[in-house]
């Protein structure tokens, strides 16, 4: 079930500012993740710098498990051939 919640427009403008200020300088973690404000602009964009840093870190995870599948898939495919094969012509 899915409810309908009302975001207050400054609280998402912020959160989206934050969220593209982390995807423009790549940012690993927040700017500010050790400030404890009372501002809730400040505290907007750092949830959405938080929101992006998740977001990288699960493709990252992802990709690394990704990688991981794909060369077991070729290992084991290479493996049967030549076997029952008669080369001696």
């Amino acid at each position: 079930m899915e409810e309908n919640l009302k975001i207050d427009n400054d609280y998402l403008t912020a959160f989206n500012l934050g969220y593209e200020l982390a995807k423009d300088l790549n940012l690993k973690s927040s700017l500010f993740k050790d400030v404890n404000s009372k501002n809730e602009r400040i505290n907007a964009m750092q949830d959405g710098m938080e929101q992006y840093s998740n977001e990288i870190a699960v493709q990252k995870n992802k990709g690394s498990t990704l990688g991981l599948n794909i060369g077991a898939n070729i290992s084991n495919e290479h493996k049967g051939r030549g076997k029952g094969f008669d080369f001696s012509i």
